[in-house]
C-alpha cells in the first residue's frame, strides 16, 4: 500500500476559506487528562495507548490530541493529532500529524473533515511547527479533505514492517516531490 504525504509548513487565519460549522453541532478540542483516557463516544484502542504514550512521554512533546465534532451527544468526527514518535521518523520534534480521521457515513461530505483539520491547525500553530497528514494512495475523499484545509502533497511512501510486524512498522517518504 502506498501513502500520499502531505504537509503544511505554516497556517493562518486567512487559510481558513469559509467552511463553517453547522450550529446544531458542537465542537472542542479534548486533551488528556489523567482520569480521563478517552473522550465521549471513542474506542479505548488505540486511543488508550496513546494517552500511555502520552503520560510516559514517548510523544515528542505534548500537544497529543482529538479534535471532536459532536450531532447532539452523537460523536460525527474526530480528528487526532500526534506529537512526532517512532512511527514517523521524518517528522522534527515540534512537528504534529493529524490523521486517524473520521467522519459518520451519513455526515460525509459535509466538510467536517476540512473544518476539523483547519482548527486543529490554528489551535496547535507555533512559529517552525509543520503539520503533517498521509493518506493512503485510493482514498480519494481524504485526499481532497487535506487538500481543501491547504495542505500540500510532498511525497509518496509506504509503511515498514520492524521484526514483521506491522504495528511496529514506520512510515517512511520513498519519493519526495
Amino acid at each position: 500500500m502506498k501513502y500520499l504525504f502531505y504537509r503544511l509548513d505554516s497556517y493562518s487565519k486567512d487559510q481558513k476559506k469559509n467552511i463553517l460549522l453547522d450550529e446544531k453541532f458542537s465542537a472542542f478540542l479534548w486533551k488528556p487528562r489523567a482520569f480521563e483516557i478517552v473522550p465521549k463516544g471513542v474506542s479505548l484502542l488505540p486511543f488508550g495507548i496513546w494517552w500511555t504514550m502520552h503520560y510516559l512521554k514517548i510523544f515528542s512533546n505534548q500537544d497529543y490530541s482529538l479534535y471532536l465534532i459532536y450531532d447532539r451527544n452523537n460523536l460525527i468526527h474526530r480528528s487526532v493529532i500526534t506529537p512526532r514518535y517512532f512511527r514517523f521518523p521524518f517528522m522534527a520534534k515540534d512537528d504534529l500529524q493529524i490523521g486517524d480521521t473520521w467522519t459518520s457515513s451519513s455526515y460525509r461530505g459535509k466538510g467536517l473533515a476540512t473544518f476539523a483539520i483547519q482548527i486543529a491547525c490554528q489551535l496547535h500553530m507555533k512559529p517552525g511547527r509543520r503539520f503533517w497528514y498521509l493518506a493512503e494512495e485510493t482514498n480519494l475523499p481524504s485526499m481532497r479533505a487535506i487538500e481543501k484545509a491547504g495542505f500540500k502533497k510532498v511525497g509518496i511512501g509506504f509503511r515498514k514492517k520492524w521484526i514483521g510486524m506491522r504495528i511496529l512498522g514506520t512510515y517512511e517518504i520513498q519519493n519526495q516531490l
